[in-house]
């Protein structure tokens, strides 16, 4: 009976060492975190192999029945640790404080803010001052990494159940997109954090809805700066405000003002966002935008207002300097709105162009009518620096306008200024009846070809294949055989493919020994199939064709 007893007090006594030692491990644990001496982490180190012993012992006995083991096997300490520690952790998170310095009118905002800090920082303890107390196959960092992450997933959650405003809305999307990835990518965190085995911290049911506000906020925000922009550069083109100078040339700001607007909203979405793609929905603005600015450039080149010239150079500027930010930037669109908008900036362009280049031509009209007269034959070196002095003086207005922007003016100058040229040579006012008036004819050209191609060059004009047009056609008029102007048609139709029979007809009639018959002959050899011309015209390069602009009957 004494025996009994004593074995019964044995038990007891081993019963309460045992809870004894259960609470200091758990109370070592608890403050696990708080540790800062080496004394406390060795405590910490001791508390772990007592566990990891227990479990091991444990595992002795997994394969015996019930009443073969030892009542208190198995005791499960490992799970009890595991268990602690959520605890611990969930206990730690609720209790995270804000540091007060800190400026934040929303209390919820400051709960998550205070988390996350949190979070960041108990982390950063396990990787530089728990882990050491553990052994590396335990990899205690992860465990600590997957607790945090579940315990803050779960709170996160509990705030999308609600309604946010929108300052909130964005706050989380930073965090979970931006903020949260930071932490866990770490320099010291990366390297003992597998995040790519975490759930996503919030689930994609929970995390659209608030992509579509953040989205629909920004395509807010973009729509009212643009809108100001523009409002204000239509108003002072109203009223009849000149564009400022800087370094006499044209400042445009506008340009300036819309592509950073656009641009800072579009990689703003991207960070919030965390996807590129996403964000591409605010770039439907720019669209919109262009649309607008549309009405308003067409409505500038109707105009009679004395600032309108200028107005309508400083738009130019703005328009190539949008149209050079879409290409450069194109993989922020989505590939429809990149064409339309590419294609709203080309007929803007265009029509600019067209605006200023009209008016040259106007100015220019009555010298052109000596261009292929019997005057431009006897002294054709007159006739085209009359043209150009004129020219010249309708030219100095651009003298304001930036470089790129100018260059690109006046490159399309003067490929018109040469097709009227050459249209003018092709109304056939003269006839050149024999070789020797061909070759002077030809002569000319190619002096006139000289002098134009230098101008424009100094001008700013950067159109160096145009100086090849009226060398080229002015060998077709030395030729006297009519083979041999057939092989020469050939080489110039590949140089180029918009060289139709019309402009072919109405050159070869300059020469006037050449008769009816072999002028048949040599447009018969010029064959166009619709899809033949078609594929031509395909392979033309963008800005490259020059004959489809020579308009001729």
């Amino acid at each position: 009976m004494k025996l009994v007893e004593e074995e019964e007090d044995s038990e007891a006594r081993l019963a309460k060492d045992y809870e004894d030692w259960l609470e200091s491990v758990k109370q070592t644990l608890e403050n696990s975190l708080d540790f800062q001496s080496p004394e406390e982490q060795e405590v910490l180190k001791e508390a772990v192999q007592a566990i990891l012993q227990e479990e091991e012992q444990d595992m002795r006995w997994e394969g015996f029945q019930e009443k073969e083991r030892p009542p208190w096997r198995p005791r499960r300490c490992k799970q009890n640790h595991e268990d602690l520690l959520k605890r611990l952790v969930q206990r730690r998170m609720e209790e995270a404080q804000l540091d007060s310095s800190i400026e934040i009118n929303s209390s919820l905002q400051q709960s998550i803010i205070c988390k996350a800090k949190r979070l960041k920082e108990d982390l950063m303890k396990v990787a530089t001052w728990v882990s050491s107390c553990y052994p590396e196959q335990e990899n205690v960092c992860q465990l600590y990494a997957t607790l945090y992450h579940k315990t803050f997933s779960a709170r996160l959650r509990e705030i999308t159940e609600n309604t946010l405003c929108d300052e909130d809305c964005v706050l989380l999307l930073q965090l979970v997109n931006e903020d949260y990835p930071n932490i866990l990518n770490g320099k010291m965190l990366k390297e003992v954090i597998d995040h790519s085995k975490l759930d996503p911290l919030l689930p994609e049911d929970k995390i659209a809805p608030l992509e579509q506000q953040f989205l629909t906020i920004e395509e807010r925000e973009v729509t009212k700066c643009l809108h100001k922009i523009l409002e204000r550069e239509e108003t002072a083109w109203k009223e009849g405000e000149l564009p400022q100078l800087r370094d006499q040339v044209y400042c445009c700001d506008q340009a300036i003002d819309v592509i950073q607007c656009f641009h800072k909203h579009v990689e703003y979405a991207q960070k919030v966002l965390g996807d590129e793609t996403k964000a591409q929905r605010i770039t439907c603005q720019m669209r919109h935008f262009l649309t607008d600015y549309k009405a308003f450039h067409a409505k500038a080149m109707k105009s009679k207002q004395a600032n309108t010239e200028a107005v309508l150079m400083v738009n130019l500027s703005c328009l190539i300097q949008c149209r050079d930010y879409i290409t450069n930037k194109a993989h922020l669109f989505p590939e429809d709105v990149k064409t339309d908008c590419l294609s709203l900036l080309a007929t803007m362009i265009k029509g600019s162009h067209y605006h200023f280049t009209s008016n040259m031509l106007k100015e220019l009209k009555d010298l052109y009518r000596k261009v292929g007269s019997s005057e431009w034959l006897k002294d054709s070196e007159v006739v085209c620096e009359e043209l150009l002095a004129k020219l010249d003086r309708h030219i100095q207005k651009f003298n304001n306008l930036d470089k790129m922007c100018c260059q690109e003016l006046l490159g399309g100058m003067h490929k018109e200024f040469l097709a009227e040229y050459v249209r003018k040579m092709m109304k056939q006012k003269i006839k050149l009846s024999d070789k020797t008036q061909q070759q002077m004819a030809a002569s000319s050209l190619c002096i006139n070809s000289e002098r134009i191609h230098t101008y424009f060059t100094a001008a700013g004009s950067n159109m160096d294949w145009l100086k090849d047009i009226l060398p080229n056609l002015a060998g077709l008029l030395k030729l006297q055989d009519p083979n041999t102007i057939k092989l020469e048609l050939a080489s110039l139709m590949k140089l180029y493919p918009d060289l139709s029979e019309c402009h072919i007809s109405a050159w070869l009639r300059l020469k006037g020994n050449l008769s009816p018959s072999d002028l048949k002959k040599i447009l018969e050899t010029i064959t166009f199939s619709k899809d033949q011309l078609r594929e031509m015209q395909d392979s033309l390069q963008f800005g490259k064709s020059f004959f489809s602009i020579v308009r001729v009957k």
